[in-house]
């Protein structure tokens, strides 16, 4: 009958590796751990994205240019000159075309992400994917169309002789909250349409009624004491405040407002994160 052998002297006894299935960390980190060992695929993810939305297009990225514009103009002169709106110390279109930059962005990418989290469902269940690198390549996407942009916005700046102060600087600190922003809130909606479907089409109408609770075509001053209160509890009001004041004011919004928007920021973030990531099993069962 033979005996197990035992290690040599000098040889050390092999370790027995235990896997414990309990001890891995919880899916927000799991998920952002996955995600930035995916990182390439983010990245090309989003090229395909800016690729696709101006391949089919006679205009090209020059419609990315003109949507803006032609908005504009349409509400100036609906606003300044119908319903006769009160003058300002500044151009009206300065005013309203940081706001609708703003807004056009943040109802783009929150909309695409959902879209593109039921899209990818395919995808994902045939290979491993984390599923959050979709919704920040859409963010990505948006955001680079955000910045092109704001060529026409500096463009109207020279030709109204506004004055291009070095707190313009700052614009792209207020788009990158506003980028964050947009993805927690993206994640938490995407999230959400999975277990109820109507979650989707009452986003799209919140999103109308989000658009005139934002001071976009409107300054904040005219509305009641008691209601602008309220409105500060509005996030894109304060994020229109860090990319808005550099244009108009030619100097950096108050710190109140970088407060606000951080804090806002970084709560939808996190509540977006935990709520996609936790609930991340059950996309699974519709894919």
């Amino acid at each position: 009958m033979s005996t197990p052998s035992s290690p040599a002297p000098n040889q050390p006894a092999r370790r027995q590796q235990v896997y414990d299935s309990s001890r891995r960390p919880h899916p927000a980190i799991e998920e952002l751990q996955e995600l930035l060992r995916f990182w390439h695929l983010v990245v090309q993810w989003s090229r395909r994205n800016i690729k696709l939305r101006y391949k089919r297009s006679i205009l090209g990225v020059l419609w990315t240019l003109l949507e803006p514009l032609m908005l504009m103009t349409i509400l100036t002169v609906v606003f300044s000159t119908v319903f006769r709106f009160p003058n300002q110390a500044f151009p009206f279109p300065l005013y309203i075309l940081p706001g609708l930059l703003l807004y056009d962005f943040f109802n783009r990418s929150t909309m695409q992400i959902v879209e593109e989290t039921v899209a990818s469902l395919g995808l994902a269940s045939r290979i491993y994917v984390p599923r959050s690198a979709f919704a920040l390549a859409t963010v990505i996407t948006y955001l680079v169309n955000w910045a092109i942009a704001l060529i026409p916005l500096i463009a109207i700046m020279l030709v109204l002789r506004q004055p291009l102060s070095w707190s313009l600087l700052t614009v792209p600190l207020g788009m990158f909250l506003a980028a964050v922003f947009a993805l927690g809130v993206g994640l938490l909606v995407a999230t959400l349409g999975v277990f109820f479907h109507d979650v989707k089409l009452t986003y799209q109408v919140l999103l109308t009624g989000w658009f005139y609770a934002t001071p976009i075509i409107y300054p904040l001053e005219i509305v009641p004491e008691n209601i602008q209160k309220a409105l500060l509890l509005n996030p894109l009001l304060h994020l229109l405040a860090l990319v808005r004041q550099p244009v108009i004011l030619a100097r950096v919004a108050p710190l109140e407002n970088w407060l606000a928007a951080l804090g806002f920021s970084l709560a939808a973030l996190a509540a977006g994160w935990w709520v996609f990531t936790t609930r991340r099993n059950v996309f699974d069962y519709h894919s």
